[in-house]
């Protein structure tokens, strides 16, 4: 058997036909499998991860070989916003591309191979948190991971359903009332969404600060609220935060949105719900499954043919709510963390 070697890769190398066909090929990996992508849809979505990691000064991509054989590759980045908001170096695996047709023995010590070498980057760009984001699937690559250190970190799933399936979890509710979120929402927005997230990464972490873990869910609904029908949303995405008012004031509210490169990627329209908040002092009167309604309302009045969900999988009560609507559990998202140092 011939050794594997490693070698850092540019952006024009993997621009070559030869890889993106490569890519094409390769073992299901974290994000839009669960749709079924067309081989040409799944190696331009991958291409944007390499791409992504590379836009970087400090990104890097490695290629691992077996003679002239591409068996493996990855993409690092340094997470700049985490970065800034934590005060600490925060870095990620943003892709691992294996071959498919590999025994176990030779995926596992493919995926030992190319982690020394995310190890290695993280450790010259003084990486302190590092993280990596995959399907549950891949358990050659998760026992890597913990025999490398890494610890779980979240666990998320991801519903799906199509909209014509798709039904009502509740009936009119007179007592409230629907309209898209403004900018004097915002402090019951942050105030709701403070401590509703207890499961996801940023607060699991024992090493953390909760408070700051936190803080990541209210930063995010402030940039989009804010920055929604302007011109530093991305170019194609529509991102639309609905608010639920009881006895006029905001009980709940919920986000979600479309992505006009992806359709075109997927060639049907796809619509995400990213999450639906209610306040604590108005939980168990209706308000998310309402929030659910309408929010599918305004889908298929924009055309929409599917819709996704993600929550964390101890999220009972989300869980329920859009499983009650009809969506399917289609993957499970696994996020481990590795403190570099110490």
């Amino acid at each position: 058997m011939t050794t594997m070697t490693v070698m850092p890769v540019s952006a024009p190398d993997l621009n070559a036909p030869d890889f993106e066909r490569w890519l094409a090929g390769t073992e299901p990996e974290w994000f839009l499998e669960y749709l079924s992508p067309g081989p040409e849809a799944r190696a331009r979505h991958l291409m944007g991860r390499f791409a992504g990691a590379l836009a970087w000064p400090t990104g890097r991509a490695f290629l691992c070989s077996e003679g002239d054989r591409v068996l493996g590759a990855i993409a690092l980045e340094r997470m700049a916003w985490d970065s800034a908001h934590f005060g600490i170096e925060c870095g990620r695996i943003a892709t691992c591309c294996i071959a498919q047709g590999l025994s176990v023995e030779r995926r596992r010590a493919l995926h030992a191979e190319l982690l020394r070498d995310a190890l290695r980057w993280a450790d010259e760009q003084k990486i302190r948190l590092l993280q990596r984001r995959l399907l549950a699937s891949r358990v050659d690559e998760t026992q890597c991971l913990g025999e490398a250190g890494f610890r779980p970190a979240d666990s998320m799933v991801t519903m799906l359903a199509p909209l014509a399936i798709v039904a009502p979890v509740c009936g009119p509710d007179p007592r409230l009332a629907f309209r898209a979120a403004r900018a004097d929402d915002l402090p019951a927005l942050l105030a709701m969404t403070r401590g509703a997230f207890p499961h996801s990464r940023f607060v699991q972490d024992p090493i953390l600060k909760v408070s700051r873990g936190d803080e990541v869910y209210q930063r995010w609904i402030e940039n989009l609220l804010l920055n929604q029908h302007t011109d530093k949303t991305p170019a194609g995405t529509k991102e639309e935060v609905m608010v639920c008012a009881l006895g006029g004031a905001v009980a709940g509210y919920a986000a979600y949105r479309t992505d006009r490169a992806l359709d075109a990627l997927l060639g049907r329209r796809l619509g995400m719900l990213d999450l639906i908040v209610v306040d604590k002092a108005h939980r168990g009167q209706g308000i998310g499954r309402a929030l659910l309604d309408r929010v599918m309302e305004a889908m298929r009045k924009d055309g929409i043919g599917e819709v996704e969900a993600t929550t964390w999988t101890d999220q009972r009560e989300a869980l329920a709510l859009y499983r009650r609507a009809g969506l399917q559990e289609k993957e499970t998202l696994l996020t481990y963390h590795l403190w570099m140092n110490g």
